[in-house]
């Protein structure tokens, strides 16, 4: 899963979320001063990931890409937000415009206001200046990051792989791997139920 299903999945206060936004740039390490709500929120991110990773849906999924190659875990996790912005009402009991200006405004006067490690402030910055969490609710928004993946990929690796590759398969398979989501997702949804229950956030359907 991506930022925008992290994000979601947090426990409804905007520590979980900049946690959950920032295991993986941060690799899950603590830094002097860490709140226990954003070591919490980097527990939940690798608890959403192993889930993720060992899920058999989420296999079958891998094996509709024809492609044998190093992103295709990244691939699916980009496609996977792509699902859930358009079928956000089917898990949202509020607008995802709503949600994301919400989360917007409270990141940035969290960071404005509590001192972070320079890189997980940069990292926040530009999720919301750039509006990142919105930038795949269309196929040609997964298209414009799957070029801003390439476009940060070394010489060495672009040899090896690359994202764009993967859109013309993406696009062909596009219903089957659409069903998959909307058969997983709500599975992924309980099983973080039970580890933040009972603080469900009011917005989950």
């Amino acid at each position: 899963m991506n930022w925008l299903a992290h994000t979601f999945l947090s426990k409804e206060h905007i520590e979980y979320q900049l946690g959950n936004i920032l295991a993986d740039p941060m690799k899950c390490k603590e830094w002097s001063g860490i709140s226990y709500r954003i070591k919490e929120g980097m527990h939940i991110h690798k608890l959403i990931d192993s889930f993720t990773d060992s899920h058999d849906i989420v296999k079958h999924s891998k094996s509709i890409i024809p492609i044998n190659g190093y992103f295709k875990g990244v691939v699916l996790d980009v496609l996977y937000d792509y699902f859930l912005s358009i079928h956000w009402d089917k898990f949202a009991s509020i607008s995802k415009e709503h949600f994301l200006e919400r989360f917007h405004n409270q990141a940035l006067e969290y960071i404005n206001n509590n001192p972070l490690p320079r890189k997980a402030d940069n990292v926040i910055r530009k999720v919301v200046l750039n509006r990142q969490l919105s930038s795949y609710s269309s196929l040609d928004g997964v298209q414009s990051a799957f070029k801003r993946i390439d476009a940060r990929l070394s010489s060495r690796a672009l040899q090896k792989d690359n994202t764009t590759n993967y859109l013309p398969h993406i696009i062909e398979h596009k219903d089957s791997l659409e069903d998959d989501f909307l058969v997983f997702f709500p599975q992924l949804q309980n099983y973080i139920k039970e580890h933040i229950s009972p603080q469900i956030p009011s917005y989950w359907k």
